[in-house]
């Protein structure tokens, strides 16, 4: 299959369940957990479900560890960022806890990119 129709499929994919999702949120109480059923859940499966027709398991198990190391790292980034933001400027913050991001990417991928 070529790239670009691919990255069609992607976006087709991705909007159908950014769409499916939303709704989902919108039945929600309190409205603040709407945020966890937002884009990036929608857009990872979908992403996910393309890579796995396309390319194979192998290839969709590589996508799937990075996000999880990824999410792992934006957990450390959330952590590192709430006091820093109650000490610093918000600029100031951000970047540091970019590198505990940084930082904690670097550990949990590097295990699993020498097996």
């Amino acid at each position: 299959m070529s790239n670009v129709a691919v990255l069609a499929i992607k976006a087709v994919a991705g909007g159908a369940l950014v769409v499916l999702f939303s709704l989902i949120s919108e039945g929600l109480r309190p409205k603040r957990f709407a945020g966890l059923f937002s884009a990036s859940p929608a857009v990872a499966i979908a992403g996910l479900a393309i890579t796995l027709l396309d390319k194979g398991g192998h290839a969709a198990h590589q996508s799937s560890l990075g996000m999880v190391v990824g999410a792992v790292a934006l957990v450390a980034y959330a952590a590192a960022a709430i006091p820093l933001l109650r000490r610093f400027r918000a600029s100031t913050a951000a970047a540091v806890a970019l590198s505990a991001w940084l930082l904690t990417a670097v550990v949990v991928a590097v295990p699993m990119m020498v097996r």
